[in-house]
């Protein structure tokens, strides 16, 4: 008879399960990963929208009624899309981001009654989005 090398069942099975505990560990990591990458891109392009609103009401003296008026101050704003998947509101929540586009509305600053123009995403501004961690206290 000749001899056979190879692996033994068991050993595979022992690497699979190996495989799988490093797999349960990874994903996790990885969707979070995700969802920060996401929420960093629709902070940064509600920053650039908000910085257009300025300079066009400045321009124009008055105010934007919908992103595509922005063209002139946005380069290739017909591609300007929020991304799929999870962001982080600065409260903790995670947001699925199902509209797929940016919007222009009226919000009120916090604390006073003015009501600016601003770029929105899911009906959040810029300073709504964010990592969610613990806010700092004034010092005294």
């Amino acid at each position: 008879m000749r001899e056979q090398d190879g692996f033994s069942l068991l050993g595979v099975l022992i690497a699979v399960a190996i495989v799988a505990v490093m797999a349960s560990m990874a994903v996790p990591r990885f969707a979070a990963t995700i969802a920060t990458a996401n929420t960093a891109k629709v902070q940064s392009d509600l920053a650039a929208l908000d910085a257009a609103i300025a300079v066009y009401q400045l321009e124009n003296g008055k105010d934007p009624q919908a992103v595509s008026d922005l063209k002139e101050y946005i380069s290739d704003i017909g591609r300007l899309k929020p991304p799929h998947g999870d962001c982080k509101l600065s409260d903790g929540t995670v947001l699925p981001m199902t509209s797929g586009k940016y919007e222009l509305k009226k919000v009120k600053e916090e604390g006073t009654n003015i009501e600016n123009m601003r770029a929105t995403c899911e009906g959040h501004t810029s300073g709504e989005f964010g990592h969610g961690g613990v806010k700092s206290e004034p010092a005294s």
